[in-house]
Order: C-alpha cells, then sequence, then structure tokens
C-alpha cells in the first residue's frame, strides 16, 4: 500500500502525543485523557476559613491526646529508648511514626516497648534520627516541629537522662529502667556480688564482706526492669532487700552503728515488715545508746513474729527476749554507775560548793535583776487576768447567762467571704474563669431567690426568734439542699468542703471586679432572705 503523504520513514504516528509541554499540541491531548475528563467534571470543594480554622483546631486536638498517649506508653519503656527518642520527639515525622507503631502494637497485641524493640523499627528510629540531623538537607527545619507541651517535654528530658536519685537526691525514687536482658545482667552480677559477701561473711572477713555489701547497694539501687516484667522487679528488689540487711549484720560485727542503722532503714524502706532489718536497727540503735528506740523496734519485732509459724516464732521471740534483758540490765547498771558518781561528786563538792545537789542534779542558776523583774510582770500579768476572768464570770452568773459564754457559730461562706482562715493557700481541685464566675453567681442567686427557698429561711429566723448563732446552725442546713446539685453540676465535691472551694474559687474574682462582687452582695443578701431576712444582722 501507499504512504501516507507527510509520513517520515520511521517517524511516530500522526495521533502520538507531542512530548515538548510549550507546544499546544501536548495541552490540547492532555486535556482529552480520560482522568483528565473526571477530574474537571468532579466538583471542588470550597472551605471556609471558619471550616478551614476549626479542622485545624480538631486536627491538633488530636495530634495532642496522641502525644500524651504516646509519652503515656513511653514511660513503660526501657531508659535507652527515651534517650533515643528524646531529642526527636518534638518533630512530627518522629511522632507520627511513633504513633503508626503504637497502633501496630496494639492491634497485634503487644507491648510498646516490645514493638519499639523489633530490628525493623528500631532501625527506622534510627533513620529518623540521622534524617533529623542531617542539617540543611534533612527535616530539622522549624517547618517539621511540631508546639509539644512543657510537661511533656520535661518529663521525657529527664526521663531519657535518668540520673538515679536526682541531681542533689531530690528524686530518691528515679531508677533507671532496663528491659529483660539487661535487667538479667544486673540481677546475675547482684546474685555474685552477694555470694562473694557470704563467702567473705563465714570466713569472718567482716571488712570483705561489708564491701561486697555495699557494691551490691550501690548497683541495685540504682535500676529497676519495665513495669510489665513483675517477676524480675520482684527478684531485684528482694536481692536488694537481702543485701542490705546483710551489710547492716557486717557494720555490726565491725561496731559501726551508723552504717548499720542506715543499712537497716534502707532495707526497712522496701518492706517495712522485715524483722531482720527491725532486729539489726535494734542492735543498732543500742550500740548508739539509744535504748528506748531499741526497745521499741524489739516490740515491732514481736508483733511480726506473731504471724509466723510456731517454730520460727519461738526462735524469734527468744533472740528479742534477750536483746531486751540486755539492754535493761545496761540501763540499770549505767543509772546506778551515774548515781554513785554524782553522789559522790556532790559530797566532796568537787566543782565548788553547791554546785551538786546530793541526788546528782545541778540547782537552778540565780536570776539577773532584768530577769527578776521580767518574772514579777509575768507573774502580776497571770493575776490580773485570772481576776478578770473570775469577775466577768460573776457578772454573767448575776444576769441569768451561763457562766462560761458558747462557741460562736461560724459564718456561712459566701463569694466575698470565704471564711476559712488560710483558705487562699488551701490545694484546689479545679479553678473557674471569670466568665464561668459570672455564671455561678447568676445560678446562685437565682437558687436563692426562688420563692421555697425565700420561705424557708424566713421560716427558720421566726423559728429561733430571729437570733443570728442559732439561725446560722439552721440556715447551713437550708442552704446546701440548693447549693448541693450546683456543688455537683460545676464540678466540687459535694460536701462542707466542696462548698468552701466552691467560695474561695468565686473569691477570686470577685475581689478583683467591682461588677462581680456587686453581684456576689447581691447573692449573699438573697441567701439571708433579702430585705425582710436577717441580712446585715449576722455581722452584729
Amino acid at each position: 500500500p501507499a504512504r501516507a503523504p507527510g509520513a517520515a520513514r520511521g517517524g511516530a504516528p500522526p495521533a502520538a502525543m507531542a512530548k515538548d509541554v510549550r507546544k499546544p499540541e501536548f495541552w490540547n491531548k492532555f486535556m482529552q485523557r480520560p482522568e483528565v475528563q473526571a477530574a474537571m467534571c468532579a466538583k471542588l470543594k470550597y472551605e471556609s476559613y471558619a471550616e478551614q480554622a476549626r479542622r485545624t483546631k480538631l486536627d491538633k486536638l488530636e495530634r495532642k491526646q496522641r502525644r500524651y498517649e504516646i509519652m503515656h506508653e513511653l514511660m513503660q519503656c526501657a531508659t535507652n529508648v527515651k534517650h533515643l527518642i528524646s531529642p526527636m520527639f518534638r518533630y512530627k515525622i518522629t511522632q507520627q511514626y511513633l504513633w503508626k507503631v503504637l497502633s501496630e502494637a496494639r492491634a497485634e497485641g503487644m507491648l510498646f516497648c516490645d514493638k519499639l524493640r523489633e530490628p525493623q523499627v528500631y532501625h527506622r528510629l534510627m533513620a529518623i534520627k540521622a534524617e533529623i540531623t542531617a542539617g540543611p538537607y534533612g527535616v530539622a527545619g522549624w517547618q517539621a516541629e511540631e508546639e509539644v507541651e512543657e510537661d511533656l517535654m520535661d518529663k521525657m528530658v529527664v526521663e531519657a537522662d535518668c540520673i538515679p536519685g536526682g541531681i542533689d537526691g531530690e528524686a530518691p525514687d528515679r531508677k533507671q529502667v532496663l528491659d529483660k536482658r539487661e535487667i538479667q545482667g544486673v540481677l546475675d552480677f547482684g546474685q555474685q556480688i552477694k555470694t562473694e559477701g557470704n563467702e567473705a561473711f563465714a570466713n569472718d572477713n567482716w571488712e570483705g564482706a561489708l564491701t561486697r555489701y555495699c557494691q551490691g547497694d550501690e548497683l541495685l539501687k540504682n535500676f529497676r526492669a519495665e513495669p510489665h516484667l513483675e517477676k524480675e522487679n520482684k527478684e531485684l528488689k528482694t536481692m536488694h532487700r537481702a543485701c542490705l540487711n546483710n551489710k547492716a549484720n557486717a557494720a555490726l560485727q565491725m561496731d559501726q552503728w551508723q552504717s548499720a542503722l542506715r543499712a537497716a532503714d534502707a532495707a526497712l524502706a522496701i518492706k517495712q515488715d522485715d524483722e531482720k532489718a527491725l532486729f539489726r536497727k535494734a542492735q543498732a540503735l543500742q550500740g548508739l545508746g539509744r535504748t528506748d528506740e531499741a526497745l521499741e523496734a524489739l516490740e515491732e519485732v514481736e508483733q511480726i513474729a506473731e504471724d509466723y509459724d510456731e517454730e520460727f516464732r519461738e526462735s524469734i521471740m527468744e533472740d528479742v527476749r534477750e536483746r531486751k534483758a540486755e539492754i535493761k540490765d545496761i540501763e540499770q547498771k549505767a543509772a546506778a554507775d551515774y548515781a554513785k558518781l554524782f553522789k559522790a561528786m556532790g559530797d566532796k563538792e568537787v566543782f565548788g560548793g553547791g554546785r551538786f545537789l546530793p541526788d546528782g542534779t545541778s540547782p537552778p542558776p540565780a536570776l539577773t535583776g532584768a530577769e527578776e523583774a521580767k518574772l514579777k510582770r509575768m507573774k502580776d500579768k497571770q493575776e490580773y487576768l485570772e481576776a478578770k476572768a473570775k469577775y466577768e464570770r460573776e457578772q454573767r452568773l448575776k444576769e441569768g447567762k451561763p457562766a462560761v459564754e458558747p462557741p460562736r457559730e461560724p459564718d456561712m461562706p459566701t463569694p466575698n467571704r470565704p471564711a476559712a482562715l488560710g483558705f487562699r493557700r488551701l490545694q484546689r481541685t479545679r479553678t473557674i474563669t471569670k466568665a464561668q464566675a459570672e455564671q455561678l453567681l447568676d445560678e446562685l442567686l437565682v437558687a436563692y431567690s426562688a420563692e421555697p427557698f425565700q420561705k424557708k429561711v424566713h421560716a427558720d429566723a421566726k423559728a429561733v426568734m430571729y437570733d443570728v448563732q442559732p439561725f446560722l446552725r439552721r440556715l447551713k442546713k437550708t442552704a446546701f439542699v440548693v447549693q448541693e446539685p450546683l456543688l455537683a453540676k460545676w464540678g466540687f465535691d459535694t460536701t462542707e468542703e466542696g462548698l468552701q472551694e466552691m467560695m474561695v474559687c468565686l473569691s477570686d474574682h470577685t475581689m478583683r471586679d467591682s461588677k462581680l462582687r456587686t453581684k456576689a452582695d447581691e447573692t449573699t443578701k438573697m441567701l439571708y432572705g433579702g430585705e425582710d431576712g436577717m441580712h446585715g444582722m449576722e455581722a452584729d
């Protein structure tokens, strides 16, 4: 067949799309493609500014919630994982990947810490760290950062740069968290140190035993396993407590009473009813001469022994009785020696005439002129106060009143007068804003202005003959009926303490805003029954 006119040998067919984007033919062919036609026919969805702002806010809240969930799970991980994630936690790429890993772990029924230790996950985290630290070619720009809450970052930094006990000992419970493999190494090494210390103690090598037990204490007190490794954590505490008890025993053999006491107290901090630690503590206190405290510790040992089997209990009680008898013998002997010594010194006037009395005590020192005058003024003031109180009692009896004035009923807590001393220093369970304070005052005013409440308040005032103190006692019960629903609605405890806290929260705003203060006064007025009630009489 004849070749089409104008078709070059080996050239592209006429229907082929032009490759040069600068030519109109390219765009004409491009617009005829099916996917382009479908995209052109689709309706575009335009977001208003308000919708976009609302969606952005919701996304931000969702990311915040995810950060808190991720942080909660990270706190259950080993310290080396926290150390890896801490420098890059504020970057979006890290948070997105950690959320993905957490979602996968939950779907697979795995622990988050175990999922992070999988090779592909750990290597991906290392790759993200490399991307972040790659300079201008990485993702470490300000656009890649996410605003992270200060409490989360502070907690992450402290946990990642874990210093056991804190820098200055401010956090004695802070320990380095290890995974299963690492904690097993610590347990094995601790067991080795404990065994070597026991061998030295059996050979009467007290110094060598104390050295090994001290090493075990320093090792074991700085570590703990991940929270889900309950067996390893229990084994670690048991081994640490045994090392401390053995350390106290070795220190007692060398008469190092303070070291023994500190070791026994540390063991009791791990387990309060450790009879061995209490017995070692009693021995150390006896060596320090604090016999009363030693006897108290031995009594605690007796109480603990009551729960043991007969044979073991009898063995403990025998040791306790022997130790108590020894302490009492020491006390009696010391008392007799001191009495004899001071009596002899007093009889012979060793340090001058009248320095000591025959019973071993010293006579009171002579007063100076100024001290005698001060003592006389104090006696005169005491006599005057006693005479005044006697006169007031007689006058009250003549008037037919009780000899002692009954205690005054405390004032009702109100927004302008919360009534509790030192209320500003009370720990709050919640706070309210100025707008919320105004809304709460409005609700209180409505509740107090209700006709049933006003009738009840007026009836209470009439029943007590308009006497302020009995009226206040009745008003507290009457008012709490309408106050209790508001306490529950606004999240306060439905108790007298919750009512006090609500009034303190309101006073934070009424004392600064004259409008709210005026509204609070109107609320208080209606609380006492309005114009026809007891308002104004409570201050009399």
